[in-house]
């Protein structure tokens, strides 16, 4: 005579009855660890093709030196950017979504506090600090709407495509806000 749970599945728990004693299910095997790493072959490369290899790795060094942003010695202004009015006011509201598009744009690069110190900030470009009282890109509300969605540089690049132009306003409104 079978008992009941001779052949039930391993992985699944034993259904017990008050006052009947189950025994439980055998442990399941594991395999064995590997006890030596996988080893690949290695090759040493010489000749014209490591000269190559040399070039292009100079070639994209020389690249990534070149991208990082730059300020100019002497803060700029741009007369036409000075005229654009700021058409939102600096509401609560309105620096409440500043805030959050600052969040998930500027933060990496300007930090949390608009100091410049993000964690991107290391990777090679000078991130401006909007705290201090220069503007290398110039300080009016227009200026800044238009570095935002231009851009600087390479390490700057423009939003005009990522955001609509109010919410551009709305994080020149909240980028004011930190030289407070």
């Amino acid at each position: 005579m079978r008992r009941r749970n001779e052949h039930a599945d391993p992985l699944r728990p034993a259904r017990r009855r008050p006052g009947r004693f189950v025994t439980p299910a055998p442990p399941v095997p594991v395999p064995p660890a590997v006890s030596h790493p996988v080893r690949r072959r290695e090759r040493l490369v010489t000749g014209p093709a490591a000269a190559r290899f040399a070039l292009a790795g100079a070639l994209l060094a020389t690249a990534a030196g070149a991208g990082a942003q730059e300020h100019p010695a002497a803060p700029q202004e741009h007369a036409d950017a000075q005229a654009l009015e700021n058409p939102v006011e600096a509401t609560r509201a309105s620096l409440a979504t500043g805030r959050q598009r600052y969040v998930f744009l500027c933060r990496q690069c300007h930090g949390n506090r608009g100091r410049g110190d993000g964690d991107m900030s290391h990777a090679g470009g000078t991130p401006s600090d909007f705290t201090d009282d220069v503007w290398q890109h110039g300080a009016s509300d227009g200026e800044i709407f238009t570095v935002i969605r231009d851009g600087v540089s390479a390490d700057m690049q423009g939003y005009g495509n990522q955001l609509r132009d109010e919410d551009i306003w709305h994080l020149v409104n909240y980028v004011k806000s930190l030289s407070r």
